[in-house]
C-alpha cells in the first residue's frame, strides 16, 4: 500500500465514505484506485466515480445499453455520467466494481491526521471504529503489519 501521507494533492475535492456514517472530502490520488475504477473515473469524474463506488463496491454492475432517465445509476452518478456509462459500457457483461480498499484506507488515515487537532485519539478511534493503537500507528505514519515475516 502506498504511505498515506502522500495520498492527497491538491484538486477539485472528492467525497468518499470510509465506514457507515463517515464521508470524507479529500483531493483522492486516482493511483490508488483499481484499473476498471480509473477507466470510469477519466469517463465520468472522480466524485462520480466514488458514488458508484459507494453503492456498487464489491458487487457487480451492469450498465444497460439503452438509457432510462429513471435508471438507479442517474440517481447515483446524475444524468450526464450515467449517458457517459452507457455509451461506453451498455449492453456489455456485468464487472465487479473494485473496493479499492487502499484508497479508503490511505483517505481515511489522511483524515484522521488532519482531524488529530481537533480530536483525541480516543475519538478519533471511536469515529472511525478503530482501536487507539491503530490510530496511534496512523498518526505516527507506521504501516499495519500484516503478521507476515519477509522471505528475503
Amino acid at each position: 500500500m502506498a504511505d498515506p501521507s502522500t495520498v492527497l494533492r491538491t484538486g477539485p475535492s472528492a467525497t468518499l465514505r470510509t465506514g457507515p456514517s463517515t464521508v470524507l472530502r479529500t483531493g483522492l490520488d486516482e493511483s490508488l484506485l483499481p484499473g476498471v475504477l480509473q477507466e470510469i473515473a477519466g469517463l465520468i469524474g472522480l466524485p462520480a466515480t466514488l458514488r458508484l463506488m459507494q453503492n456498487y463496491s464489491g458487487v457487480r454492475l451492469y450498465v444497460p445499453a439503452r438509457f432510462d432517465p429513471d435508471h438507479p445509476l442517474v440517481k447515483i452518478v446524475g444524468h450526464a455520467a450515467a449517458l457517459k456509462l452507457v455509451e461506453n459500457f451498455g449492453g456489455e457483461e456485468h464487472f465487479d466494481i473494485p473496493k479499492a480498499r487502499a484508497a479508503v484506507i490511505a483517505v481515511r488515515n489522511a483524515s484522521i491526521r488532519a482531524e488529530y487537532c481537533e480530536l483525541s485519539q480516543r475519538q478519533l478511534a471511536l469515529k472511525y471504529n478503530l482501536v487507539e493503537r491503530q490510530v496511534r500507528n496512523i498518526l505516527a505514519g507506521v504501516e499495519a503489519d500484516d503478521g507476515q515475516d519477509n522471505l528475503f
